[in-house]
């Protein structure tokens, strides 16, 4: 049997599968369809520092390939996941990556101390890239974080100074060059990157000449946006240093073999799961199956082992 095991920046993972923060509730939603604590990891949906009741509806729309939505980081806060949610998957015994989610500096680093205090995760992931919780009317024309290096680079300074738990960034796919930001996070002290997060996406009801979403617009994700992922991933793995977390359009064991051989040290399922409930596990079983088959002892075996000659 292959050894799954990887260590990304500092976190211990029994395999290199978890799940895309927003896809997968804080766990126990799904664990009635398979045993949770098989995954590398579980990505919780984003924290703020108070509950979000997100968007109005509608706030999902399918597209060719793929999911427009603009929930906008509904969820219940820190106090009541620590109160509510976080004994769950203790007691399960996940390793847990807590997605955070704040409107300046000081919002992410006062969730990351009382995370790390809490013994809330065992990491934090660090949404600096959702695109759906500014106001409609602005939000063509609005600048995540994301998409400013030295504004990236600011926020993982603070957040770095906040806590000692391994720290990911999540970045954004809407800027130009995908280097650049993961270059700033890297300054700024993070242990990892989260590439990607959704495309900015918009659908039409021909009919009624209006948009689908009450937002306007929102984040498309699913298998269309897996050849983008791919490719940023590859273009952020040769220029730093620390370990990537690949995600985007990941439905099965074959995408996740392309991600790690571009060179992420792990994956996260998001999308898939709203299909197929236990396509995590499956893309488990699959990475196990294809370290086998193809000769290797590790997984890690196959990280940026990409033949490009």
């Amino acid at each position: 049997m292959a050894d799954l095991s990887v260590n990304v920046g500092g976190l211990r993972m029994k395999n290199p599968v978890t799940v895309a923060s927003g896809t997968f509730g804080y766990g126990q939603e799904y664990d009635e369809y398979f045993d949770i604590a098989r995954l590398g990891a579980v990505t919780v949906k984003s924290l703020t520092l108070q509950p979000r009741a997100g968007n109005r509806p509608p706030r999902l729309a399918e597209t060719p390939a793929g999911l427009l939505n603009a929930i906008g980081l509904q969820n219940v806060g820190i106090e009541a996941y620590l109160r509510d949610k976080l004994p769950f998957l203790r007691k399960k015994g996940c390793t847990i990556i807590a997605n955070i989610y704040g409107y300046a500096p000081e919002d992410y680093a006062e969730l990351a101390r009382r995370l790390e205090a809490e013994q809330g995760a065992d990491a934090i992931e660090v949404n600096l890239s959702c695109p759906n919780v500014h106001d409609a009317r602005t939000v063509g024309g609005c600048k995540l974080v994301a998409q400013q290096p030295e504004a990236v680079l600011k926020y993982t300074r603070v957040i770095r100074s906040a806590t000692r738990l391994p720290l990911f960034i999540k970045l954004s796919p809407n800027v130009a060059d995908i280097v650049e930001p993961c270059l700033a996070a890297q300054e700024g002290g993070a242990n990892g990157l989260s590439l990607i997060n959704t495309l900015l996406g918009m659908e039409i009801d021909v009919k009624s000449r209006k948009p689908v979403l009450s937002n306007l617009v929102g984040g498309l994700s699913g298998p269309a946006i897996r050849p983008v992922a791919l490719k940023m991933v590859w273009d952020a793995v040769r220029a730093v240093t620390i370990p990537i977390i690949g995600m985007g359009g990941i439905c099965d064991a074959r995408d996740a073999v392309a991600f790690l051989l571009a060179g992420a040290s792990a994956v996260a399922v998001g999308t898939a799961s709203f299909r197929r409930p236990d396509t995590a596990i499956r893309v488990i079983e699959g990475l196990e199956r294809y370290v086998d088959e193809q000769g290797f002892s590790r997984v890690t075996d196959i990280i940026g082992a990409l033949r490009t000659e």
